[in-house]
């Protein structure tokens, strides 16, 4: 049992750091937050001046990401003081796919459990998302990982696990803030142990102080972030943030979270194509807006099939809507990405719903090795393109 996710971790490991050998320093902001917090400080004063998504307060400057993917990194940087968050991305990115085959053994046999695993690794956006490394990238593997295991653990009856659920939900919650909105997924798995549903809203519960702390220590609000302050220079600048501002420059600007940003999130989610850039020879690059997965990753189309009461389904949608439907209002879908990475925060969720429902049929192998094929495609435009 614990050879085959080992073999997973080692060979998706080997294939990350061969795919993209070259060491990238630059756009780690959690790794300077991290080296903050370990002396005691939660602001970024010797960040670089050019790096994006800084608040300026104070005479300090700070971060309006959550500190989940800084707590992700201190370890390592124990180990290694100058390690790069990128290296970390690729270790933690293969983790996950190493996490992924343990908790999708629970619902599939070995071979569909070991096939789904690849597919998450090579086939879908957390194969760029795991080798950029950025910090908005950063942030969605290791918000991935931490779900992932806090799925895991809440599988266990024991109370031991069901307190480290709610802990890792907490850490996932505190790396990428949407994913907190997930929390029906296990408020309904532990509904028949009303201890363990304590034990597991108790863990959970150090959000609270860690976020509001947080928000506190930077900006004299428990309420405050700092990410309205990244909206306002993003809507006021020059940046083609979002596919609205391409297609409709004239437009009124979404608000920071708006209904009416739902529509370019499914979009760029679903169906969004790649760029034809010689038309005569259908010639194509990836879209620095994002790719929908019937073109990445058509396989998760799968999950779509036939909607059953199976329970574990019914907990992974009530898991998935609540993140979905928030990340769809956010202002904007991402840029210079591949795919669309706002996906990986309820992606966990869809991979258990895609082992529920995969059969190894010639055509479900099919768009798998297509879906590979174009992650692997989409990897090496990104590279090129110095994404």
């Amino acid at each position: 049992m614990y050879i085959i996710p080992i073999f997973l971790f080692i060979g998706t490991f080997l294939i990350y750091k061969n795919i993209y050998p070259e060491p990238r320093n630059w756009l780690d902001h959690h790794l300077y937050l991290a080296k903050s917090l370990m002396t005691g400080q939660v602001s970024v004063d010797n960040i670089p001046e050019f790096y994006q998504d800084v608040n300026s307060f104070d005479s300090h400057k700070y971060l309006p990401f959550p500190p989940g993917a800084a707590f992700a990194l201190i370890p390592f940087i124990i180990f290694k003081s100058d390690i790069s968050e990128q290296f970390v991305s690729i270790i933690l990115g293969a983790i996950n796919v190493a996490a992924v085959f343990v908790l999708l053994k629970k619902f599939a046999n070995l071979k569909n459990a070991v096939m789904l695993s690849v597919f998450l690794a090579f086939g879908t956006v957390h194969f760029w998302v795991s080798l950029v490394g950025t910090s908005w990238n950063f942030s969605h593997i290791v918000s991935f990982l931490f779900l992932t295991v806090s799925i895991l653990l809440s599988l266990k009856s024991n109370k031991f696990s069901a307190f480290g659920s709610g802990v890792f939900f907490a850490l996932a919650g505190l790396t990428r803030l949407t994913v907190i909105t997930g929390g029906l997924f296990f408020l309904i798995n532990y509904r028949k142990n009303k201890i363990n549903l304590l034990l597991f809203l108790i863990g959970a519960s150090i959000f609270i102080p860690v976020f509001f702390g947080y928000n506190y220590l930077r900006f004299g609000k428990f309420l405050e972030t700092g990410y309205l302050n990244i909206y306002d220079k993003y809507v006021n600048g020059g940046y083609a943030y979002s596919i609205q501002r391409i297609w409709f420059p004239d437009s009124r600007q979404p608000k920071y979270m708006d209904f009416k940003s739902i529509p370019y999130h499914l979009y760029t989610f679903l169906i969004m194509p790649p760029e034809v850039i010689e038309l005569n020879v259908f010639r194509s690059k990836p879209s620095p807006f994002g790719m929908g997965i019937l073109f990445i990753s058509p396989l998760l189309f799968l999950v779509f099939k036939k909607f059953s009461r199976n329970i574990v389904e019914v907990q992974a949608w009530l898991g998935i809507i609540p993140i979905a439907l928030l990340t769809f209002c956010h202002y904007a879908q991402g840029w210079v990405q591949f795919g669309y990475r706002f996906s990986l925060d309820f992606l966990p969720f869809l991979m258990l719903i895609l082992a529920l429902k995969f059969k190894p049929t010639k055509l479900n192998i099919f768009l798998g090795i297509v879906s590979i094929f174009m992650n692997y495609w989409g990897t090496n435009w990104a590279i090129k393109l110095g994404w």
